[in-house]
C-alpha cells in the first residue's frame, strides 16, 4: 500500500493521517499516539532503495520548504548508504582475489624493478617459513634461498614466458611462468613469476620410461590408422623384427590383425568401452608365423570424440595356450573313459553301450562318421551295431559283412589292435574294402579281442586332415579293451538271462497245465449250478409263448428271452473253452451282432469321454459262426479298449471298422490308449497289464479260442501314430443269415399297496414305475429330494424306493433321518438303490438299522421280492393298520 502511495506521488513526500493506514498499522499507530505519518523515499542513483517514515502526534501540517528539506536528507541518506554498499563489494572482491591468490598451490612472486617483493601467496610463504611481513618490501636475494649464486631475481634471468629446468632455489625440477604488470593508477612496473614444481612428474616419467623399456610384455602406442608411434624393444622382438625403425614403417594393423575378424571385435569393443583386457587376438611375426596374444589397451580421444591412438601391451600366450589344449584335451580324454566306465557298469543294454561309447569316441577325435561291428556266433558274421554320422552306400550295404580269410594273417598273428593305413598292403581284399567303405580320406580301426579272436571291431574317419599319433592310438587301445571286457559282460549277462527265461518259462507252462486243468473243473461246477435255473428260465419263457399275451407283455418276453439265451450260450462258451467242445453255428448277420455289441457298451464310453467311431457299411456278407460267441468276443476287445483308454489318458477314441478282404470279413477295432506292451503276448492265457483286480488274463486268451474254432484269425498290433489295433477275420458266406425267433412273456400282478418311487434318472424312473404297475402297486413317482419330502408329509406310502444318491446332496443317512424324523414308522418301509458301489459308512449304516438296498441293474424279481418284503414287514404300524382295514373289507365283502 505504502509502496504504490509513493509512485502515485512521483516518489515525493507524502503525509498518512492514521485513519487512511490499513487497521493493523492504524492500531498500532493509535496505541503510541501518533496523528499522522510521513512518508519519504530514500533514492539512490537509479532507484529508489528504502523508506523513511517519520511519526508525528501533534496535528499540525508541514510546509513545502520543509518538505523539500526531508526529501533533500532522504536523497543524501540514499547516496551514502549505495556508497557504503560499493564499497563492501570493493572488499569483497579484494578478499576474494586474495583467497584465490593464496589457494594457488604453485609459488607465486610479485617484485619491482629493484627486484623488492610486493606479494606473494601463501604457498610461497610456507615454503620459505616466514610471515608477510618479513618478506614484503624485502629485497630478492635477501628472502629467497640460492641453490647457486645468483643477483636480483634468479628467475628473471629465464626470460619471460614458460620456461622449465632446475629450480635456482628450492632445488628439483620446476616451469616457471614470468610476466610483467603494472599497478593500477601508478607508472611503475613490475615481474610477477609463477613456479610449479615438476620433479614428482619428473621421476614418474623417468620410471615410466624405464618399465616402457625392460618390460617383458609388448608395450605400444599406435593409431586407428595403422602407425605405430612408439613401442617398446619387448614389442620388436615379440613380432620378430630386427629394430624399432622396422617395425614402425609397416601397416601394424597387418601385423596385429592376422584374422580379419579378430581386428573387427578389437574395434568394436574399443568403441563401446575406449579399452580392452586380456582380448586373445592372433598376430603375424616377420617369419608369417602365427602367435596368440593377450591384448590389454585403452584409447585416447580427441577433442571430437574420435579415437587418435590405442597404447597398451600384449602377452605372448602361445605357449599357454597350447598347454591349455593339451589338458582339455587330457581332460576330455578322460571324461570320456570316465563316462565309458560308467555306462558299462550301470547298464546291460549292449545297443546302448556301444552307441554311447562311439559318440564318445567321434566327439573326443573330432571325427564324422564311425561304425561298430561285432561277430556273431558260430559263423563269425560282423554284424553293424552301432553307427553314427553321415554313411557312404558302400557302408550302407555292409550292414552284415564276412571275411572269408578273417582279417588277415598279420593281425591275427600279432593280435593287432590298431588298424590304420600302413596295414592295407597286409590285409585281405574283403577286409581293405570293409575299412576304406566310408570313402574319407583319413580313419583308423581298433579290433576287440577275445580270449583267443576278435569279437568285434571299431572305426572312425573324417575328411578332414587328421593323422592320429601314438598317444591317439594308445587312447583308442585302452577303450577298444575296455569296450572288448563290457561286451564279454553283458553277453554273459545275456546268456544267463535267456536261461532263466527258458527256466521261467517252463515253470509257467507247467503252472499253466495247472491252472487249466483247475479251472476246468471250476467251471464245469459252476455251468451245472448256473444251468439248472437257466434252464427253468428259458422253459417258462417258451411256455409263454401261447398266452396270447398282449404286444407290450410280448416285447417284455422276447428281451427277457434272447438276455436268458446269451446267458446260456455264455455258460456254454465256458464249457466249450474247458472241454474244447465245438460251439453250434449258424449264418449270422455280423452287423447286426456287433451293433448289439456296441449297443450294450454304448453308455460306458460315453461316461468316460471315449469318442465311439463307426464305419459299418450295408453290403457286409454274413458269416458263419455263434452269435453269442462273437458277441462275446467282440466285447472283450471293446472292453480291453476301454480300459486301456481310461488308463492310459482318460479320454479318447475307439473307431470300429467292418470291411472284405480277400475270402474274410474283417472287424477292426483301434483304439488310441497307449498301445499294447508286448502285442506278441497278449492272447496268452493269464496274461494281463491290468492292476491287481481288473483283469484275469483269459478275456483275450478266449477270444482268440473262439475266433480259431470258427476257422478264422485274430491279430494286435500297435499304430505307428499310436494305440493299438486288434482285427478279427472271419470266413465270409454268401448265404443269407437266419431269422432270430423269441418267445412271448407276461407277468402277473403280485403286490399291492402304495410306492413312493424316487430317481433323478428319468429312464431308471419309467422303468421302475413300469415293473412296479405291472406288479399290481399303486406308484407316485418324484426326480428330486425337495418334491419327495413335500409328498412325504401330505401323503402316506407303504413302500418308498429311492436312490441312494440324490441332487442336492442328500446321502442314504440323511434321508432316513428326516423319514424317521417326519413321518416316524415309514424308515421301516425304506428301500435303497444303488448306482455304484457304496462308501463302507453307508454299508454299516444300512446293515445296522437292517435297511434293504439293491444294486443297480437288478433282476425285476429282486425288485418286487423287496417291496413285497417291505410291505409285510412287522413294524410298520401304517402297513398293519391298513392291512387289517382290508381285511375287514374282504371279509364284509364276502359276508355279503
Amino acid at each position: 500500500m505504502l509502496q504504490n502511495i509513493l509512485q502515485n506521488n512521483d516518489n515525493r513526500a507524502v503525509v498518512v493521517k492514521r485513519p487512511e493506514m490499513p487497521a493493523p498499522e492504524r492500531e498500532q499507530l493509535r496505541k503510541h499516539g501518533i496523528h499522522h505519518v510521513l512518508l519519504l523515499p530514500v533514492v539512490g542513483k537509479k532507484s529508489v532503495i528504502g523508506l523513511l517514515s517519520l511519526g508525528c502526534s501533534g496535528r499540525r501540517g508541514h510546509t513545502r520548504e520543509e518538505l523539500d528539506f526531508l526529501e533533500t536528507a532522504a536523497q543524501t541518506l540514499g547516496i551514502a548508504a549505495e556508497n557504503l554498499r560499493l564499497l563492501e563489494q570493493v572488499l569483497r572482491s579484494q578478499r576474494q582475489w586474495m583467497n584465490t591468490f593464496d589457494s594457488i598451490q604453485d609459488l607465486i612472486l610479485a617484485h619491482d624493478a629493484d627486484f623488492r617483493i610486493l606479494k606473494t601467496n601463501q604457498a610461497l610463504l610456507q615454503r620459505l617459513e616466514r610471515a608477510p611481513a618479513d618478506v614484503l618490501g624485502k629485497r630478492c636475494e635477501d628472502v629467497l634461498p640460492q641453490m647457486r649464486d645468483w643477483s636480483g631475481c634468479p628467475y628473471c634471468e629465464r626470460g619471460s614466458g614458460l620456461t622449465e629446468g632446475l629450480d635456482p632455489c628450492f632445488g628439483g625440477q620446476s616451469v616457471i611462468s614470468t610476466s610483467s604488470y603494472a599497478e593500477q593508477g601508478s607508472q611503475q612496473k613490475g615481474t610477477i613469476h609463477v613456479v610449479h614444481d615438476t620433479t614428482a612428474r619428473q621421476l614418474a616419467e623417468e620410471k615410466y620410461r624405464m618399465l616402457f623399456e625392460q618390460a617383458q610384455e609388448g608395450v605400444f602406442v599406435a593409431t586407428p590408422e595403422g602407425a605405430l608411434l612408439d613401442c617398446n624393444d619387448a614389442f620388436v622382438t615379440m613380432l620378430g623384427y630386427g629394430s624399432r625403425d622396422e617395425l614402425m614403417a609397416l601397416d601394424v594393423r597387418s601385423v596385429l590383425h592376422a584374422v580379419p575378424e579378430e581386428g573387427e571385435a578389437f574395434r568394436r569393443e574399443i568403441e563401446a568401452h575406449n579399452y580392452v583386457r586380456n582380448f586373445e587376438i592372433t598376430v603375424r611375426r616377420k617369419d608369417g608365423m602365427l602367435l596368440a596374444v593377450a591384448q590389454s589397451c585403452f584409447a585416447t580421444r580427441g577433442a571430437d570424440g574420435r579415437i587418435e591412438r590405442y597404447q597398451g601391451f600384449m602377452l605372448d600366450i602361445t605357449e599357454k595356450k597350447r598347454s591349455e589344449d593339451e589338458m582339455r584335451r587330457r581332460n576330455r580324454e578322460l571324461n570320456a573313459l570316465n563316462a565309458m566306465a560308467v555306462i558299462a557298469t550301470q547298464s546291460f543294454d549292449l545297443d546302448e553301450i556301444l552307441n554311447l561309447t562311439l559318440r564318445q569316441v567321434i566327439s573326443l577325435f573330432g571325427a564324422e562318421t564311425g561304425s561298430v561291428y561285432l561277430a556273431t556266433e558260430p559263423d563269425g558274421t560282423f554284424r553293424r551295431r552301432a553307427g553314427w554320422g553321415p554313411r557312404s552306400e558302400a557302408r550302407v550295404r555292409m550292414a552284415e559283412v564276412v571275411f572269408p580269410e578273417g582279417l588277415g594273417d598279420l593281425v591275427m598273428r600279432s593280435r593287432a589292435e590298431v588298424v590304420t593305413q600302413d596295414f592295407l598292403p597286409h590285409l585281405p581284399p574283403a577286409v581293405v574294402e570293409f575299412v576304406c567303405a566310408d570313402r574319407l580320406p583319413y580313419w583308423i580301426w581298433v579290433v576287440f579281442w577275445g580270449k583267443d579272436k576278435p569279437i568285434g571291431i571299431m572305426g572312425i574317419a573324417s575328411k578332414e586332415d587328421r593323422h592320429y599319433s601314438s598317444n591317439d592310438e594308445n587312447l583308442l587301445v585302452a577303450i577298444s579293451r575296455q569296450l572288448a571286457t563290457t561286451i564279454e559282460k553283458v553277453q554273459l549277462y545275456e546268456e544267463t538271462c535267456r536261461a532263466y527265461e527258458d527256466l521261467r518259462r517252463t515253470q509257467e507252462q507247467l503252472l499253466q497245465s495247472e491252472k487249466m486243468s483247475a479251472v476246468g473243473q471250476l467251471i464245469s461246477g459252476v455251468a451245472h449250478e448256473l444251468n439248472n435255473p437257466l434252464t427253468a428260465i428259458l422253459g417258462y419263457a417258451q411256455l409263454l409263448e401261447g398266452a396270447g399275451l398282449d404286444e407290450r407283455s410280448a416285447d417284455y418276453v422276447r428281451k427277457l428271452f434272447k438276455q436268458a439265451q446269451r446267458t446260456h450260450r455264455v455258460v456254454q462258451n465256458l464249457l466249450s473253452f474247458a472241454r474244447q467242445r465245438k460251439p453250434q453255428k449258424q449264418e449270422v448277420d455280423l452287423r447286426k451282432v456287433l451293433e448289439e455289441s456296441l449297443t450294450l457298451r454304448e453308455y460306458d464310453l460315453k461316461v468316460n469321454n471315449v469318442t465311439l467311431e463307426r464305419e459299418i457299411p450295408e453290403d457286409v456278407p454274413s458269416v458263419v459262426a455263434d452269435p453269442h460267441q462273437l458277441e462275446q468276443v467282440f466285447l472283450n476287445v471293446i472292453n480291453n479298449a476301454l480300459d486301456a483308454i481310461v488308463e492310459g489318458s482318460g479320454s479318447g477314441v475307439l473307431k470300429v471298422r467292418v470291411f472284405r478282404k480277400d475270402a474274410f470279413v474283417c472287424v477292426e477295432f483301434d483304439d488310441s490308449g497307449p498301445g499294447f506292451k508286448d502285442p506278441a503276448r497278449i492272447f496268452d492265457p493269464f496274461y494281463t497289464t491290468k492292476s491287481v483286480g481288473k483283469g484275469t488274463g483269459l478275456g483275450l486268451s478266449i477270444c482268440y479260442g473262439i475266433v480259431k474254432e470258427h476257422g478264422g484269425e485274430i491279430v494286435a498290433r500297435n499304430r505307428e501314430e499310436g494305440g493299438a489295433t486288434i482285427e478279427v477275420r472271419l470266413l465270409a458266406s454268401e448265404k443269407a443269415a437266419l431269422p432270430e425267433t423269441v418267445a412271448p412273456t407276461r407277468r402277473e400282478a403280485v403286490l399291492k399297496g402304495r410306492v413312493l418311487l424316487v430317481e433323478d434318472e428319468e429312464a431308471v424312473l419309467e422303468f421302475e414305475r413300469d415293473v412296479l404297475i405291472g406288479a399290481g402297486a399303486e406308484v407316485t413317482t418324484s426326480m428330486t429330494v425337495e418334491d419327495t419330502q413335500e409328498q412325504l408329509r401330505k401323503s402316506s406310502f407303504d413302500v418308498i424306493v429311492m436312490s441312494g444318491r440324490m441332487p442336492g446332496g442328500y446321502s442314504a443317512r440323511e434321508m432316513y433321518d428326516w423319514i424317521a424324523k417326519n413321518r416316524p414308522g415309514l424308515e421301516k418301509g425304506l428301500l435303497f438303490t444303488f448306482s455304484s458301489v457304496t462308501d463302507p459308512q453307508t454299508r454299516s449304516f444300512l446293515q445296522e438299522h437292517g435297511v434293504p438296498s439293491l444294486a443297480k441293474p437288478f433282476e425285476i424279481a429282486d425288485l418286487i421280492s423287496q417291496v413285497r418284503a417291505l410291505r409285510q414287514r412287522e413294524g410298520n404300524a401304517e402297513i398293519k393298520t391298513k392291512e387289517k382295514d382290508e381285511e375287514k373289507t374282504a371279509a364284509a365283502s364276502a359276508g355279503t
